[in-house]
């Protein structure tokens, strides 16, 4: 089976352009790239930074925070959902035998 072709998108984040490739769907990397570029501009706002590499780094800090978060919460969230399973199943197994 053959790899995807990758494409070509042309972007802007935080003024400035980029052709991107990608073998994906575009319009995800778009959607991306506008999301970046959106927390690019909230983080100079809140912290006054005016160098792009260190808003750069800061919103991509941010970025890693949230993900980070999330995923700590989906885990919560698999355990509590594997203990009401156990749960369950205990329950019919008790209602069957």
């Amino acid at each position: 089976m053959g790899e995807a072709l990758a494409e070509s998108v042309r972007v802007k984040i935080y003024d400035r352009e980029y052709v991107l490739r990608t073998s994906g769907d575009p319009e995800q990397l778009h959607r991306l790239c506008v999301l970046l570029d959106r927390r690019m501009r909230e983080v100079a706002e809140a912290t006054g930074a005016v160098d792009t590499l260190k808003v750069a780094v800061l919103a991509a800090l941010s970025l890693l925070d949230d993900l980070h978060r999330a995923t700590e919460e989906m885990q919560k969230l698999d355990e509590t959902l594997g203990r009401r399973s156990l749960e369950c199943v205990s329950l019919l197994d008790r209602f069957l035998h």
